[in-house]
């Protein structure tokens, strides 16, 4: 028996053949997980974006912090000085007060000198007799032979004359150091070094 097709089923193979074969439920779950891939890999480039933009603001606020850290010592720094001017002022012009009644800086600075040279003379004449007179009388000098006495009395002989030479040198500094001071005046600076204070610490820029 010959069949033969009607129309409604080559309408129905029409329809049929407009179709394509679905990937089914695989195929969309592949394409779905590969959507999320992307997502995270953005989401982990985002975090790492984030993380050094962080990594930036914490240096900046720790450069900004020391910065400030910095203008409070400067503070604290100038009010120390501000303090240590006052103070050397005050001792500046009581300084002045003293020497104007010791008749005068020149006069101040010959006394000075005086007190300097009484010095030398204990420790450079006095106190060296008295060591070398110690040193002849003593038993150890009486024991030894003629001869070695004799070489030791030289030693302390060239001994005394070193020393005398020394003494004379400093005693000439110390009247150039008269004739510079002739009409001088106090200065801030050489109060500082009779006081032994940094004058450059207090009074630099």
């Amino acid at each position: 028996m010959v069949y033969s097709i009607t129309p409604i089923e080559r309408s129905t193979n029409k329809v049929a053949k407009g179709f394509r074969k679905p990937g089914g439920f695989t195929g969309f779950c592949r394409q779905g997980l590969g959507q999320e891939g992307i997502t995270e890999r953005r989401r982990a480039d985002e975090i790492r974006a984030l993380k050094k933009e962080s990594a930036s603001i914490e240096s900046a606020i720790k450069v900004l912090n020391k910065h400030e850290k910095e203008q409070e010592v400067q503070l604290l720094i100038d009010k120390w000085k501000a303090i240590c001017q006052g103070a050397m002022a005050f001792l500046m012009n009581s300084t002045l007060l003293k020497i104007g009644k010791m008749g005068g800086y020149e006069e101040l600075v010959k006394k000075e000198v005086e007190a300097e040279k009484r010095k030398f003379e204990y420790q450079f004449s006095d106190q060296l007799e008295n060591e070398i007179d110690g040193i002849l009388e003593s038993d150890d000098f009486k024991m030894l032979s003629e001869y070695d006495q004799e070489d030791l009395r030289r030693q302390m002989e060239l001994k005394r004359e070193e020393s005398k030479a020394f003494q004379q040198r400093e005693l000439e500094k110390l009247d150039a150091k008269t004739t510079s001071c002739a009409e001088g005046e106090l200065t801030m600076e050489e109060l500082a070094k009779r006081l032994k204070v940094d004058y450059n610490l207090i009074f630099g820029e």
